[in-house]
């Protein structure tokens, strides 16, 4: 199947920026208690089989992947025993519901894991070490979190761009002076970014 990455497979696609990526963290019940998170995996084989639910994650229908945090193992200390899983979104078992804001936009989602799969290999940090990886994670998206998010950023911007020469707007003074202050500031983005 073509969803079966692992860990070694996906550093360039993250380093260019052409695999996207959400966080499945949260969870309804949990509120700030992260570790007594209910979504589970069972190793099947050569599969972890996964079914639970997160919320609040955000930029998820346009993932590829999901940094998920999942129950790996329900009989020891809640903390010992979640798991910390590259999972592909793109597959059945996978449902995308997005949480509309009083703005009508619609950045979080809730997403549904039902007998969803993911390869074996794809656990960060060893099984059941998950905690200590979210925390690491956690840590990053807090200090530097910056060193990616350009990417996304830049992405974003060709994309319109492609948008304003398909509808002919790409000779309108206006149009291109915001073009060109939106692209000198992910450019400055990620300067800063590769500072750090």
């Amino acid at each position: 199947m073509g969803y079966r990455r692992t860990e070694e497979g996906v550093i360039p696609g993250i380093l260019n920026g052409s695999i996207t990526w959400c966080q499945g963290f949260s969870e309804p019940n949990s509120g700030s208690d992260l570790a007594s998170l209910k979504t589970s995996a069972t190793l099947d084989g050569d599969e972890w089989i996964i079914n639970g639910q997160k919320v609040w994650t955000t930029q998820a229908q346009h993932a590829d992947y999901v940094f998920l945090l999942t129950r790996t193992d329900p009989n020891v200390e809640q903390h010992a025993g979640i798991s910390y899983l590259l999972v592909p979104m793109h597959q059945e078992g996978v449902d995308v519901r997005p949480i509309t804001q009083v703005d009508g936009s619609s950045e979080f989602n809730e997403v549904f894991f039902t007998n969803a799969h993911c390869p074996k290999g794809n656990v960060i940090g060893g099984v059941n070490n998950g905690w200590k990886v979210a925390m690491t994670t956690l840590g990053f998206e807090r200090g530097s979190s910056s060193t990616t998010g350009y990417r996304r950023f830049l992405k974003e911007w060709e994309h319109i761009l492609s948008e304003t020469r398909r509808v002919g707007k790409s000779d309108d003074e206006l149009v291109r002076e915001d073009l060109v202050k939106s692209w000198s500031k992910s450019r400055s983005w990620r300067s800063t970014a590769t500072a750090h």
